[in-house]
């Protein structure tokens, strides 16, 4: 351990500046030849001063030179008393003689830094962490209280627990200790206290960073004491410390500390220390590792609930497409009412999805029902709620869709399937704004945005006397169409790509995309079950497509190879009857179904994948039927 001083004549020119080493426990500095280090100048005393080894350090002692010597670190200069040692470290100036125009010694390296020198730190001992049997030096009495700190910290995850039953058991094991602090590494790879605990009042880490340092790097415990009188105002009244790394494998993970007020620390302080630290070092990881893992799992539950709230995106970039959505974004920032219309299929509850995530309202829930699916009593529990009570089988309170929605939004589908009855609660749902539950007798006030939607022509119900006229216009203050897939050119291929990617990875295939000729049939049949059927199709294809081969055209599906569904070619079965067109679609609607379920054995499951329609569409298609008297040949419930 050496010294490395620069030697500056200042202002005067008796000697050219020249830098030296010097090392040892006295190292003299004068005029005269049997210095360690001469300065032949006539500012400078024949026995001027000396660096005198301090443990680790050094400091600087006037030996009671004519001229004095001051002390420059940074911007503050003290006068050195004579034969009163000062420590010094690498930077300070040593301007000695005149102090006018001084010789001045520079300390370019030396053993400390500048946080030793404010700690007034002198190192008294250090060894290599404790080893397997270090724990034999201890007595019966430290060796069952230092093994009962290991076993509590030992399978605990919660790092706060680990930290403070570590702060706890050097407390208890150390009746001198004041206090005791935890250093881990930060990101920068810094060491910061990360728990303190005091044996009285708070506690207050009063770190050195080169001890720190020197125990991280040579994996080693350093004890050290407060130094003399004149440094040892800096330490703020503690008598020493210990501190000794905590090493998980080749990693060093932080450092255990524990600081005296009343005296410093002995060898088998040490050894108990050291050993603690060897031995908690590993939990306190174990601890750490775990609750990183269970912070990420929340973080991803979060990210995957915040994911699955988002709408599915309208994918498409056709301009009929594109109209549709300027119009939805532009209305989805208001609060107005909206009726999305369209054929089965083309995505009418993405639609109101995307007004929701594009509203005011976003934050709030966003309820959806297909009014066509369900029994007239069963739709009005299920929007307006129930009390106990109110009929057999309510067993409790049950809030209905519009409380369930209220500060968000509230899609209604199929609106056009209500009945007569159910179209007045609407109606008035809409003009008090509040729901009166089923077998309760106040009403209750809701704020909902509701977004309905229809594949049926309301204005055609209308004048046909099916849909109330005021109910009507209620719905209908924003109506807003979305056009069908074969009216949106060139989207078919890239929804099939969207469709493909996504089957793939739910089902685990691999088949790298489509054959020309596969695109080509996909891009010519018309899809009458639109976007809905499309993906049908793509997930069918999917899963009939060999492994690692594009999907080709014998993968797809008959109809989809043939000619389009409906045509002007269509006869016999199927001639068209006459009449207003809603009742012609309605029966041609009623004869292609009952065609499909004849080839399908009467399938509903089967029919309803040819249909391009889920099985629930097709069963509330069957029941509308039934209603009316009309029979569908061999309708089973398979």
């Amino acid at each position: 351990m050496s010294l490395t001083l620069r030697i500056d004549a200042g202002g005067g020119a008796q000697f050219a500046p020249r830098t030296v080493e010097v090392g040892g426990a006295l190292v003299a500095l004068g005029r005269v030849e049997d210095n360690d280090v001469v300065v032949a100048d006539g500012r400078i005393s024949g026995r001027h001063g000396r660096f005198v080894r301090r443990g680790e350090g050094y400091a600087y002692e006037d030996v009671g030179s004519r001229n004095g010597s001051l002390l420059e670190r940074g911007a503050l200069r003290t006068p050195l008393r004579a034969h009163e040692p000062v420590a010094i470290i690498a930077g300070d100036r040593l301007l000695l003689g005149d102090l006018a125009a001084p010789v001045v010694v520079i300390v370019e390296r030396a053993p400390f830094g500048p946080e030793e020198a404010a700690a007034g730190a002198t190192v008294v001992a250090a060894h290599a962490m404790a080893g397997p049997g270090a724990a034999d030096a201890l007595d019966a009495t430290t060796l069952r209280a230092l093994f009962e700190v290991v076993r509590q910290v030992s399978g605990v995850v919660d790092p706060g627990v680990v930290l403070a039953r570590i702060a706890d058991g050097v407390l208890g094991l150390c009746p001198q200790a004041r206090m005791v602090a935890v250093l881990l590494r930060d990101a920068e790879g810094r060491f910061v206290p990360e728990f303190a605990r005091a044996r009285s009042g708070q506690a207050a880490v009063q770190m050195s960073e080169a001890l720190v340092r020197r125990a991280v790097e040579r994996r080693e415990v350093v004890a050290w004491r407060a130094g003399d009188a004149a440094a040892g105002a800096s330490v703020v009244g503690l008598a020493g410390a210990v501190v000794a790394p905590l090493v998980v494998g080749d990693e060093t993970i932080g450092v255990l500390q524990a600081d005296s007020a009343l005296e410093g620390f002995a060898p088998s302080d040490l050894t108990l220390v050291s050993t603690l630290a060897l031995h908690v070092a590993a939990s306190l990881a174990a601890a750490r590792r775990f609750g990183a893992l269970v912070e990420r799992e929340a973080a991803l539950s979060r990210e995957n609930a915040a994911l699955r709230t988002l709408p599915r995106p309208i994918l498409g970039q056709s301009e009929a497409l594109k109209a549709s959505l300027r119009m939805l974004e532009r209305v989805a920032r208001t609060q107005t009412t909206v009726l999305v219309q369209g054929e089965t299929g083309t995505g009418k509850e993405l639609a109101a999805r995307f007004v929701h995530a594009h509203s005011p309202r976003s934050t709030g829930p966003f309820a959806a029902v297909n009014c066509g699916a369900l029994p007239e009593n069963l739709l009005e529990s299920e929007l307006f709620g129930h009390r106990k009570g109110a009929f057999t089988g309510a067993v409790r309170d049950h809030a209905g869709l519009f409380e369930a929605a209220d500060g968000g939004t509230l899609f209604l589908d199929e609106v056009g399937e209500v009945s007569a009855a159910m179209q007045v609660r609407l109606l008035r749902v809409l003009q008090e704004r509040e729901v009166t539950p089923v077998g309760a007798s106040r009403p209750i006030k809701v704020d909902v945005r509701v977004v309905t939607a229809t594949n049926r022509d309301l204005k055609a119900e209308v004048a046909a006397g099916r849909f109330r006229e005021d109910l009507y216009y209620r719905l209908a203050v924003f109506p807003l169409r979305l056009p069908a897939l074969r009216e949106r050119g060139g989207d078919v291929e890239l929804l099939a790509e969207t469709f493909r990617q996504s089957a793939v990875a739910r089902h685990g295939r691999y088949v790298p995309g489509f054959t020309h000729d596969a695109l080509a049939a996909l891009a010519r049949y018309d899809w009458p079950g639109n976007v809905r059927q499309l993906e049908h199709e793509i997930e069918r294809a999917v899963i009939l497509a060999a492994d690692g081969a594009p999907i080709g055209l014998d993968d797809l599906s008959p109809g989809v190879l043939g000619t389009p569904s409906v045509g002007p070619s269509v006869t016999g079965a199927l001639a068209l009857p006459s009449g207003p067109l809603h009742e012609v679609m309605d029966a041609l609607e009623l004869r292609v179904v009952r065609k499909c379920l004849e080839d399908h054995e009467q399938n509903r499951t089967r029919a309803a994948a040819a249909l391009g329609i889920s099985r629930q569409a097709l069963q509330v298609k069957l029941a509308k039927w039934r209603e009316r008297g009309e029979r569908v040949e061999g309708d089973s419930e398979r």
